[in-house]
This record gives C-alpha cells, sequence and structure tokens, in this order.
C-alpha cells in the first residue's frame, strides 16, 4: 500500500508540474497580444506613465485614424492575394514533388536537394534574386514577389508532404490503380490527391502565415505603393524620429486579425497532419 501511495504521490507531483508549466507558457504566449490590444487603446502619454495598465479612459480613435492615414483596404488585398496565389502554387508543387519523392525516387539525392534549400538563409541570396528578377523584367511586380515567395517556401513544403505522403498513401492503392490502366498523373489527382488533404491544409496554413508576416523580401522587393502588403502599410505607422505606439498597436492589431482567425479555422486539421502517422499501427 505504502509503494502505491508514493507512486500515486509522483504522478500527482508531475500533473501538478505539467500544469505550472502551460501555465506559464500560456501566460508568456498570451501577454504580448494582451498587452498590445491593450495599448492599442491608449494615448502615447498613458502608455508612457502607465504601460501596463487598464486604458482610462479608453481611446477608440486610434483604429479610425489607422484607416484614416493609410490605404488599409489595398494592403489587406495585396497581403490575400501574395498568400492565397503562394500557398496554391506551393500546395500543388510540394504535393506533386513529394508524390514522386515519396513513391517513385529510388534515390534520395533529388530529396536532399531540396532539403538543403532549408538550411540557407532567405536574407543570403536576397541580393542575386534582387539581380536575377530585375534582369527579368519581374521586379516590383506582383508575379515577382509571388514567385519569390513561392520559391521560399518550397523547400519547407517538400519535407513536410514527402513524409506525409510516405505515412498517408498506401502503396496498394496505386498499385492497383496501375492495374487499371491509370496513368501517373491520373493516380496522383484521384487516388494520392484526396487522402493528402490534411497534409495540404496543414502545408498551405503555415505558409499562409509565414506569407501574410513576411516583411524582409516585400521591403527590399516592392517599392509601388499600390502593390505593398499589410504588413508594409502598417509599417509607415513608424515615424523617423517619434511614432504614436497607441495608433501603431491598433495596425498591429488589424495586422494580426486575419492571421488568427485562419489558424482557428485550420488548427484542427494542423493538428492532425502534423500528427499523422506518429504511432505505427
Amino acid at each position: 500500500m505504502k509503494d502505491y501511495d508514493r507512486l500515486k504521490l509522483k504522478s500527482d507531483i508531475g500533473k501538478a508540474l505539467r500544469h505550472v508549466v502551460l501555465a506559464v507558457w500560456c501566460v508568456t504566449t498570451v501577454f504580448p497580444f494582451l498587452w498590445v490590444f491593450l495599448i492599442s487603446f491608449k494615448k502615447n502619454s498613458q502608455i508612457f506613465t502607465d504601460p501596463f495598465g487598464i486604458p482610462d479612459p479608453w481611446v477608440t480613435a486610434n483604429f479610425p485614424t489607422v484607416f484614416r492615414k493609410l490605404d488599409i483596404v489595398s494592403g489587406l488585398g495585396n497581403s490575400l492575394i501574395y498568400s492565397l496565389a503562394t500557398v496554391f502554387l506551393v500546395c500543388l508543387l510540394s504535393s506533386m514533388t513529394g508524390f514522386y519523392l515519396a513513391k517513385y525516387a529510388k534515390r534520395n539525392l533529388l530529396y536532399m536537394y531540396f532539403i538543403l534549400g532549408m538550411m540557407i538563409p532567405a536574407q543570403a541570396i536576397a541580393i542575386p534574386m534582387f539581380v536575377k528578377l530585375r534582369d527579368a523584367g519581374l521586379n516590383n511586380t506582383r508575379p515577382g514577389i509571388i514567385l519569390v515567395y513561392t520559391v521560399v517556401e518550397l523547400g519547407f513544403a517538400i519535407f513536410v508532404m514527402t513524409g506525409f505522403i510516405k505515412r498517408s498513401v498506401p502503396d496498394e492503392l496505386l498499385e492497383a490503380a496501375a492495374i487499371d490502366g491509370c496513368s501517373m498523373t491520373g493516380m496522383f489527382f484521384r487516388v494520392a490527391f484526396p487522402l493528402m488533404k490534411t497534409g495540404v491544409a496543414t502545408v498551405g496554413t503555415f505558409v499562409f502565415l509565414h506569407i501574410w508576416n513576411e516583411f524582409f523580401f516585400g521591403l527590399i522587393l516592392l517599392t509601388n505603393a499600390k502593390l505593398i502588403s499589410l504588413n508594409l502599410t502598417t509599417y509607415k505607422l513608424r515615424g523617423q524620429y517619434s511614432s504614436d505606439y497607441g495608433m501603431l498597436a491598433a495596425g498591429i492589431i488589424i495586422l494580426a486579425v486575419p492571421a488568427l482567425v485562419i489558424y482557428a479555422i485550420f488548427q484542427e486539421q494542423v493538428v492532425k497532419g502534423l500528427t499523422a502517422g506518429a504511432v505505427k499501427e
């Protein structure tokens, strides 16, 4: 009985420690969002005197001012175009490439080639990429920036999709389709792709969030005010010598809301995609 009590005590202590760690992690994750939300309803004077307090009074003028000063609608539209177009191209190309690598490639050299792309920082290829886009006449254009985003995200997407397809698409289904005379294209679209929906949703969600929050390439490749994303539009709120931090926080809230909504919608698919095949049957 003593051994049982000792084991139960250890188990209770372990559970309590896990809950403490999770609670601390939750607080450190939620606090920055809550803090930005609160200061978006403050003036600079309130932020400097009481940065972590409840707004008193609540200043609601920051959000209308942001919409009045910036072309939020244009920035939002550009961000959606860049994000959705990149998601479509990356999901299509990565699923096709992953299908070949997982089921037909006899050697891993091509797979390693794509994975090596993840090891090279995107900032290291910024200058040659800028030169190539300029020579091709794609600099400061929507197709050019979408092409850059697709190339940058493709390595990660292929890595995820190749592993997912290996675990989730049975070889027996492909063999049966081949016996019935189905071509490789038909096997991909009719047999394999319907089984990849969870993996595609996972890749699509991550790519959407990456491109929605992307700043570096947009800053150096887009100079036309009509083409800049919502991220760069919000950046204009930052002054050279001083800034209205309440208005800047309001811009950040406007920028963050669509990304949070997208992740909330697809979070279940993301979890399923990341855990698929984690346990052997």
